[in-house]
């Protein structure tokens, strides 16, 4: 009996349990469905108020900046749609204008608090780029009067980039949307006042891994791209391709062509990055770079297409609050050659540069072949066995150029020239013809030997001059091997210093090589072969130094049309060259740099002016010196000339030359 009594009491208490749980349902049932009812009749008010608050405050700390939406709401339980959306930077040099804007969160992390974008759609985007130019976009870099070099402002506070590099790829990862479209993308820039426009069609990414094609239209042409990649947001890992989307072709990257005269093209690019995470307050960095075919074209790197088959680089980046560092890891690879380069620029305190190169050893061969098709026109062909290795170690603080470190060797084993390329350069030991070029421009041609008139031997050409000239140009002529390193330093200390290129380092050996093999033109690639060319002439030893002299002194240029000694001395003096003073020797080294304005030598009265009288006790002193004049040629030397031949007749007298052009005497050597 009392068990079933305490049967009867237990179902009473199920029961009436089971009741208050469906009464309690039934109530969070109710609440929800109000609180459903209450969100979705109200979520559009509270969007348009967040929205209202996000525009206050973003104008409020971006003074000028405009940025209207016209219309947000929700559709469905997930979907935020905007409309005409608006938006231009204070400085206005942006300004993006989109037709709609579709967004995807999820749901329950949105209930939460959490706001993740899943999915987002752009359509109708306009994007305008407007900068004058450089200085007028920065402040920071205005001069303070004219004709002063902007300086360099370092502010209090660490820049940071760690941080920042480190906030953008968290950025990339964690909040860019796994789905990504923009339908119909517009671009106008007008940068340094060239305008151009571009547009997209379809800009699409889907999920981690995606494949798209991107078609770019501007006025000229239309290019198409295969776009392809994998994006792991978890391990931080990003790879792309990109290739032309029909095979044969290449692929060309726009804008850059106009707007700096840099033509870019391709036959395929890979790129991939993987975060390794900030530890000790640096951000690391490992990656890759592939390109294949590249093709590359601007006219202060060459004068032709440089064209590299094969390149790569699998780097180590290295970011701190106020450096960039490519570790000594990093490998660069292109055609046969491979090596590791280190590379550091540091901001603060002071702006400073680091770029090393430990000793590498290589193939003589595989360098000459490795050499850009394009890049190196006179070295094409070439072959060669042995080998080489090289090394560098450079610094400089921007602050103080003129201490900075350089320090370059080249070392060759059983090196030899098996056989010249497009060019032969012992083929000038022997009469040959000679045409002296401006620019791309032949002036003349004329024979270098005794078929010439005006030729003269070394032995003919008199001590005076000869001596002159080499002090003047390079003193170190007779015993180095074409190159001198501290001058090259004291000229990359002296352009860096005056922003600008005013001084050279070249020696007689290089200047010769500019003259025989290479046009004129101010291009890298022209200063690395003319480089390379020297090395090889004076290292094999395929022109003697008392032949390269004499060719020197009969090819220069002497003044407008006048090459040679010989013609020189008939041009200013009337008189054969065997036949020059001292101080009408000291005056036509004078003139080497300058040729063409050899007239802003002399004043209105037709004398030499002041500023000369410096350069001719420098160059008589360091004569006297080595002895190859008197002490009484020294003490009685006068710097006054009298032009006699049709010289005389181009003076301009009253004209002088700017300060920047006039001979600045070193310092001299007790």
């Amino acid at each position: 009996m009392i068990d079933l009594l305490k049967k009867f009491a237990s179902n009473m208490i199920s029961a009436q349990t089971k009741k208050a749980l469906k009464i309690a349902m039934l109530a969070l049932m109710g609440t929800v469905l109000i609180l459903s009812a209450l969100f979705f009749s109200l979520r559009n008010i509270v969007l348009n108020r967040v929205l209202d608050n996000k525009i206050v405050s973003y104008l409020g700390h971006h003074q000028g900046a405009v940025l209207r939406i016209d219309a947000a709401r929700f559709s469905g339980l997930d979907r935020i749609v905007f409309k005409n959306i608006r938006l231009r930077s204070g400085s206005k040099t942006i300004a993006i204008a989109l037709g709609s804007c579709s967004v995807r969160v999820s749901f329950w992390n949105m209930l939460v608090g959490r706001v993740r974008l899943e999915h987002l759609e752009l359509d109708d985007v306009e994007l305008d780029l407007h900068q004058d130019s450089a200085l007028e976009s920065n402040p920071a870099l205005t001069t303070g009067q004219a004709g002063q070099a902007p300086a360099m402002q370092i502010t209090e506070r660490a820049p940071a980039y760690a941080a920042r590099a480190a906030a953008l790829l968290d950025l990339f990862f964690t909040r860019i949307p796994g789905i990504f479209k923009i339908n119909r993308l517009t671009i106008h820039s007008e940068l340094d006042h060239i305008q151009q426009t571009f547009h997209i069609p379809l800009l699409a990414i889907d999920g981690p891994a995606f494949a798209t094609t991107v078609e770019i239209n501007n006025l000229e042409k239309k290019r198409a791209y295969y776009f392809t990649g994998n994006i792991q947001r978890g391990e931080k890992q990003l790879v792309i391709h990109l290739l032309p989307l029909r095979r044969g072709t290449v692929a060309a990257l726009p804008f850059i062509d106009r707007q700096w005269g840099l033509r870019v093209s391709f036959d395929s690019v890979t790129i991939g990055l993987e975060s390794r995470g900030r530890r000790r307050g640096e951000l690391r960095l490992n990656g890759s770079l592939a390109v294949g075919g590249l093709t590359i074209n601007h006219p202060r790197i060459a004068a032709e297409d440089v064209n590299l088959e094969n390149a790569a680089l699998d780097y180590v980046l290295n970011i701190g609050a106020d450096y960039f560092e490519l570790d000594h890891s990093t490998q660069v690879r292109f055609n046969k050659l491979s090596f590791h380069p280190y590379f550091k620029l540091k901001t603060r305190p002071t702006r400073q540069l680091t770029m090393k190169l430990a000793k590498t050893r290589f193939k003589a061969d595989d360098f000459f072949s490795s050499l850009p098709a394009g890049l190196f026109t006179r070295l094409a062909g070439i072959k060669t066995s042995g080998e080489l290795a090289y090394e560098l170690n450079f610094f400089i603080d921007f602050s103080s150029p003129q201490s900075l470190t350089l320090e370059s060797d080249l070392e060759k084993s059983n090196f030899k020239i098996d056989r010249f390329g497009r060019v032969n350069f012992t083929a000038v030991n022997t009469p040959f013809l000679y045409t002296a070029y401006e620019k791309d421009r032949a002036l003349r041609s004329f024979m270098v030997g005794s078929e010439n008139p005006n030729f003269r031997t070394l032995a003919q050409i008199p001590s005076f001059l000869k001596d002159a000239v080499m002090l003047s140009e390079d003193g170190a002529f007779w015993w180095h091997k074409g190159f001198l390193l501290e001058p090259f330093k004291d000229s990359i200390a002296a352009n860096i210093k005056e922003k600008r290129f005013v001084r050279g380092a070249s020696t007689i050996s290089m200047q010769l090589v500019k003259n025989l093999y290479l046009k004129r033109q101010k291009t890298i690639a022209r200063k690395l072969e003319e480089m390379i060319i020297t090395w090889l002439i004076e290292e094999k030893r395929l022109i003697s130094k008392e032949r390269m002299y004499e060719i020197y002194l009969n090819i220069i240029e002497w003044g407008p049309l006048v090459y040679g000694a010989q013609e020189a001395a008939r041009f200013y003096f009337a008189k054969d060259v065997a036949e020059l003073t001292l101080a009408e020797a000291i005056f036509m080294a004078s003139i080497i740099p300058r040729p063409k304005k050899f007239m802003y030598s002399f004043d209105k009265d037709q004398r030499l002016r002041q500023w000369l009288n410096a350069y001719y006790r420098d160059v008589s002193y360091k004569m006297l010196k080595r002895e190859m004049i008197s002490q009484q040629d020294y003490d009685t030397l006068v710097p006054d000339i009298r032009l006699k031949g049709p010289a005389r007749f181009l003076l301009k007298g009253n004209e002088s030359m700017p300060d920047d052009q006039l001979w600045q005497p070193e310092e001299i050597e007790e």
